[in-house]
C-alpha cells in the first residue's frame, strides 16, 4: 500500500535498493564495506521485530530516492557536504539529476523521512534534530507568515504592540528595528533592513524613513495600560540570587547559551533572553511584569512565580542593572523627508497615476505621510504575523504556504545567480541562512524585492528547520502504517511543548535543561517519569491549578510556577500522564486493605530503614539539615501517590528513576529476582510483605489515609 508519487500518477513503490545493499538487514555484516553493510539499529529499523520491518516499509519510504533504480547515480543519493560531493564526483561520476523530483535525503537530513508517518505528535521518537526544528518553528513564529501543518491556532510569538508606548521609547524601537541583534546577540526578532537586497549608501536614508514611519504608526495606535506604580529601590544582588534559584533559567538565559545540546538551547530560548533589560525598560515596568505577567499582558505565556513585593523589587533592580552602554550610545540615523516622500509616493502610485499620486503627496503633512506609509509598510513586511497591531486584526499571512514544502517541484524554486546545489535541501538551507540573497544581481523596484527577514540562524538550526520543511510531503501513507499515538498523548505533548515543561522537568526521557544551574541533584525539579502511575488525579488536578497551595518541598527555593491552566488544560495534562503510563483515568481507589499487625510491622521497618532521615513529616526544615539533604514530605503521600506505585518504587527506585538518591533497600539478583530483605527475621524475610507493610504505615499512620478493612490482631 505504499506508492511513489510520480508525475501525473501514483504508482506502487518497488524498492530495488537491495540489488546493491544485500546485507542491509543481516547482523553479520555490521563491519562490511558499503554497499554490503548492515543498516544501523536493526532493533529500530528494518529488523523483522522492529517497528519498521523491511518487508513492510522498504527503503525509499524513509530515505526517498528513486525506488526502481539499480545504480548509485540513478538512485538519487544526495551528498551531505561539499567534500562528499567532490568525492562522489571523482569516485562514482556522480552529478545532479535535474529530472529526479524526489532525490534521497542527505544523511544530515535523514530524519525528514520520519514525519510523514509520525505527524500526530509534537515529538518524533529518535529524531532529536527534527524535533528541534519543530520547536524552533514554534519559538520563532514561522507560522505567523507561513501556513504550516501542526501550528494552527497558536498565539503570536511577539509581544502585543497595542500598548507599546507604555513600555518602550520611540528611540529604542527605532534602534531595535535597525538590527535587533545589536541590542543582544540572542534576540529572536529578525532583521528587516540592511540585508542582502537593501544595504548600501543608496538604501540608508530609505531604511531610516521606513523604520521611523512604522514607529510613528505604532505610537499613533498605542493605548498604554494603566499599571500600579512599581516598587523601586530593590536589592540587585538579592534579585540575581532569586533569578538563579526560583526556576527562571528553565525558559530564560542571560547572554549566549553554549555547550548544551540543540534542543536544550531551544527550550532555554522559550522565553526572551534577559540580557540588557536595563537599556530597554524601566525598573517599574519590570516590577509589574514579574509580579503578575497576566495583568500586563493577559495573553502572555509567562507564568506567575508568585513573587512577594520584595522579591519582585529585587528582581527588577537586578534586571534593570543589566545594560548595554554601546547600544545606548549608538546614534540614530537622520530621517530625511525626501526619503519619506519616496516611500509614500511609491504606495500612492499603487492606486493612482503618477500625476495623481504626486498631487496627493503635496497635500500631506509629515505626520500624515508617516502614518500612511507606516501602515502600508507593516502590511508589506507582515509585522502582524508575530505582533498584535491595531488595524491588522484580520490581516492574512503574507508568506508562501509550506504545507507541502517537501514536495515542491525544484523547478519552482528560484535559485537566482547563486552557485548552490539545485535541490530542495540546498535551496531551503540558503533561504534560511540569507533569505534575500536571491535578489543579488537583479534589478527590481523596492516593492518587488524579497521580504523575508534574516533570523541569523546558526548552521545547526538551519539544518533542523530544513529537515522539517523537507519532511512536509504530500506522499500518502496508509492509515495502518501511521504513528498511532494516543490522542491524549498527542494533545498532552503539544501542551507540554507550548508551556515548555521540559525546560525544568524530565518528561519521557527528555528535558530537565535547568538542572546544570543547580548546585545539587536534590534541588532539581522532579523527574516526571511514571507521573501518571505515580500520582492520584484528585491530587494532581488542584496542584496544576494552584501549585502555590501545595507545600511538597517548602524548603526549596525553586518553585512550580502558576500557569493559570484552564480546567480543560489541566485535564489534558492529567490524561496525558495517565495515557503514557497506561493507567486508569480519572477513577482510582486509594483505600488500603490492612490490619493492625501489618501497621505495627510497617512502623518498625519505617524506623529501621531511617526513612525520616531524608523524608520529613512536616513543612519545617529539620535541625542540622540542608535543603539538598532532603526528599519530599511524606505527610502528603496518601493524598498524592497511588498505592501501587509506592510498592514498585520501594522495590526498585533505580528502575523508575535511574540515578535517584533513593537507596535500594531490597536489591535483586539472579537467584532472588524479587529482592533480598536486610531484615530476614521480619515477616519471614518476605520482601513483598515487608514493602507492603511500609506502604501501609506510610499511607495510614503517617499520611492519615483510609483503609477498607482492619482485621483484629
Amino acid at each position: 500500500n505504499l506508492f511513489y508519487d510520480h508525475p501525473f500518477k501514483q504508482i506502487p513503490r518497488v524498492d530495488r535498493c537491495r540489488t546493491c545493499h544485500q546485507g542491509i538487514d543481516q547482523k553479520p555484516y555490521m563491519d562490511a564495506p558499503q554497499p554490503f553493510r548492515t543498516h544501523p539499529n536493526l532493533d529500530l529499523y528494518l529488523g523483522s521485530g522492529s517497528p519498521h520491518p523491511l518487508e513492510s516499509f522498504g527503503c525509499t519510504t524513509c530515505h526517498a530516492g528513486l525506488d526502481r533504480a539499480t545504480s548509485f547515480q540513478n538512485a538519487g543519493h544526495s551528498p551531505r557536504s561539499e567534500e562528499q560531493r567532490k568525492e562522489w564526483e571523482k569516485k562514482y561520476g556522480w552529478h545532479e539529476d535535474h529530472f529526479l523530483e524526489t532525490p534521497m535525503h542527505p544523511m544530515n537530513g535523514i530524519e525528514a523521512g520520519c514525519y510523514k508517518c509520525h505527524n500526530a505528535s509534537s515529538d518524533v521518537p529518535q529524531a532529536a534534530a527534527l524535533n528541534n526544528g519543530r520547536d524552533l518553528i514554534r519559538i520563532y513564529g514561522c507560522f505567523g507568515c507561513h501556513k504550516l501543518p501542526g501550528y494552527e491556532n497558536i498565539r503570536k510569538v511577539g509581544p502585543d504592540l497595542s500598548t507599546v508606548s507604555g513600555k518602550l521609547t520611540k528611540e529604542w524601537v527605532r534602534k531595535w528595528l535597525m538590527n535587533p541583534k545589536d541590542f543582544k546577540s540572542e534576540a529572536r526578532m529578525p532583521q528587516f533592513w540592511w540585508n542582502s537586497n537593501n544595504s548600501g549608501p543608496q538604501w540608508d536614508k530609505r531604511n531610516a524613513a521606513e523604520i521611523n514611519a512604522i514607529t510613528e504608526y505604532l505610537w499613533s495606535k498605542s493605548k498604554p495600560k494603566e499599571l500600579p506604580a512599581g516598587r523601586t529601590g530593590g536589592n540587585a544582588e538579592a534579585g540575581k540570587q532569586i533569578i538563579e534559584s526560583v526556576g527562571c533559567f528553565g525558559c530564560h538565559a542571560i547572554g549566549p547559551i553554549q555547550d548544551v545540546p540543540n534542543q536544550s538551547q531551544t527550550r532555554r530560548r522559550h522565553g526572551f533572553n534577559l540580557a540588557n533589560q536595563g537599556s530597554k525598560v524601566s525598573a517599574s515596568w519590570i516590577y509589574n511584569w514579574v509580579k503578575d505577567p497576566a495583568q500586563v499582558w493577559p495573553q502572555t505565556k509567562m507564568p506567575s512565580l508568585r513573587l512577594t513585593d520584595d522579591e519582585a523589587a529585587n528582581v527588577a533592580a537586578y534586571l534593570s542593572s543589566l545594560k548595554n552602554p554601546e547600544w545606548e550610545a549608538k546614534p540614530l540615523p537622520q530621517v530625511e523627508e525626501p526619503a519619506l516622500d519616496e516611500v509614500t509616493l511609491e504606495f500612492l502610485r499603487a492606486n493612482s497615476t503618477d500625476i495623481e499620486a504626486r498631487e496627493k503627496l503635496k497635500g500631506m503633512n509629515l505626520d500624515q505621510k508617516n502614518l500612511y506609509s507606516g501602515e502600508r509598510l507593516i502590511a508589506r513586511y507582515g509585522c502582524f504575523g508575530c505582533h498584535t497591531i491595531p488595524g491588522f486584526e484580520n490581516a492574512q499571512p503574507i508568506g508562501t504556504e509550506l504545507t507541502e514544502a517537501g514536495s515542491k517541484l525544484i523547478s519552482q524554486l528560484d535559485f537566482g545567480f547563486l552557485p548552490i546545489e539545485h535541490s530542495r535541501h540546498g535551496w531551503y538551507e540558503q533561504k534560511l541562512k540569507d533569505p534575500r540573497i536571491f535578489d543579488v544581481g537583479r534589478v527590481k523596484r523596492p516593492e518587488e524585492l524579497l521580504k523575508m527577514p534574516n533570523f541569523h540562524f546558526a548552521d545547526k538550526d538551519v539544518n533542523s528547520i530544513t529537515m522539517v520543511l523537507t519532511s512536509l510531503v504530500r506522499e500518502p501513507v496508509p492509515l495502518e502504517m501511521r504513528d498511532k499515538t494516543n490522542t491524549a498523548i498527542a494533545e498532552g505533548r503539544q501542551l507540554i511543548a507550548e508551556k515548555n515543561c521540559r525546560g525544568c522537568h524530565l518528561i519521557e526521557g527528555a528535558g530537565g535543561d535547568i538542572r546544570p544551574t543547580f548546585s545539587a541533584q536534590a534541588l532539581w525539579p522532579p523527574n516526571l517519569a511514571t507521573e501518571g502511575f505515580k500520582t492520584q488525579p484528585l491530587w494532581l488536578h488542584p496542584f496544576l491549578k494552584d501549585p502555590g497551595s501545595v507545600r511538597l518541598r517548602p524548603w526549596l527555593t525553586a518553585r512550580m510556577p502558576t500557569f493559570h491552566f484552564t480546567e480543560q488544560q489541566a485535564g489534558t495534562i492529567e490524561r496525558y500522564f495517565s495515557a503514557v503510563d497506561k493507567v486508569d483515568y480519572p477513577f482510582i481507589s486509594t483505600e488500603i486493605e490492612t490490619d493492625a499487625e501489618r501497621l505495627r510491622v510497617g512502623a518498625d521497618l519505617f524506623a529501621k530503614l531511617q526513612c525520616q532521615s531524608c523524608h520529613p513529616t512536616s513543612n519545617a526544615l529539620p535541625p542540622g539539615k540542608a535543603p539538598e539533604d532532603l526528599a519530599p514530605n511524606l505527610m502528603l503521600a496518601s493524598q498524592r501517590l497511588r498505592p501501587e506505585w509506592v510498592l514498585r518504587w520501594l522495590q526498585d527506585p533505580q528502575k523508575i528513576f535511574p540515578g535517584t538518591r533513593m537507596p535500594t533497600f531490597f536489591p535483586a539478583d539472579a537467584a532472588h529476582p524479587e529482592g533480598v530483605s536486610p531484615f530476614p527475621n521480619i515477616l519471614g524475610g518476605d520482601v513483598k510483605a515487608q514493602i507492603r507493610a511500609v506502604r501501609d504505615h506510610l499511607f495510614i499512620t503517617v499520611g492519615g489515609g483510609r483503609r477498607s478493612s482492619l482485621t483484629p490482631n
